[in-house]
């Protein structure tokens, strides 16, 4: 499968994409090469200390809470703030968004599939974000899932979603040999591991699926409902 989450925050980190609609946007230059091309495994990036270290280094693009509520239930109600009210993405689009995380973090054995981490209501809260949206993250990601069905139509006379594994996978590794293409894969690739990572109360990670798989005791205070850097805004 297509596994490359090792360049996700170097490809498209949210501290630095103030700029990023310009980069985005990026070549379709047929002959670029780009990190995504590396062919890392999950397990073998995730569990090492670098992603450790990113799951510190994420705290650091949202606001530290100072509450004292000691929050270490497996069982986490989300914040009625954090609940997802209308869908930036249409159904049709989540299938195709869910296609593709699949590819990048698959049901493999390997750890949580984007689907055990709730991948796709994860990116649904995250587009509500503002300073996602003013970075153009929802819409580029929405062109983003044209241009692949138009690419898989041109490869493969099919749609995305009508693809086996095997044809999906080698239609992303063509779409990451675009430095436009690699960065709208890496903007998935990001939300992903943000879901992978991120307290359960921001809609991933149910049941602390990714910190177990990944052997992370969380620290505390924890964001509690009604209390997390949302609420605070």
């Amino acid at each position: 499968m297509y596994q490359e989450e090792s360049k996700v925050l170097k490809a498209a980190p949210r501290s630095g994409r103030s700029d990023s609609n310009r980069e985005k946007r990026g070549s379709f230059n047929k002959d670029y090469q780009g990190p995504l091309e590396c062919g890392l495994n999950r397990r073998a990036f995730l569990k090492t200390s670098t992603a450790i270290s990113l799951l510190a280094g994420l705290t650091l693009y949202k606001p530290t809470l100072a509450g004292q509520h000691d929050n270490s239930d497996d069982s986490i109600e989300t914040s009625s703030r954090l609940r997802l009210g209308k869908n930036f993405f249409s159904k049709e689009q989540h299938t195709v968004l869910d296609a593709v995380q699949m590819q990048l973090f698959p049901d493999d054995g390997d750890g949580p599939s984007a689907r055990d981490l709730k991948g796709i209501a994860y990116l649904e809260w995250a587009m509500t974000d503002q300073v996602n949206i003013n970075d153009g993250d929802p819409d580029f990601i929405a062109k983003g899932i044209t241009w692949l069905n138009e690419l898989s139509q041109q490869t493969h006379g099919a749609f995305f979603v009508e693809l086996n594994d095997s044809q999906q996978d080698k239609v992303l590794k063509q779409v990451a040999k675009s430095q436009a293409g690699e960065n709208w894969l890496s903007i998935l690739l990001y939300y992903l591991t943000e879901a992978l990572m991120l307290d359960p109360i921001y809609g991933g990670n149910p049941e602390m699926i990714g910190w177990k798989w990944l052997q992370h005791q969380a620290g505390f205070p924890r964001p509690v409902m009604d209390k997390t850097y949302r609420d605070f805004e």
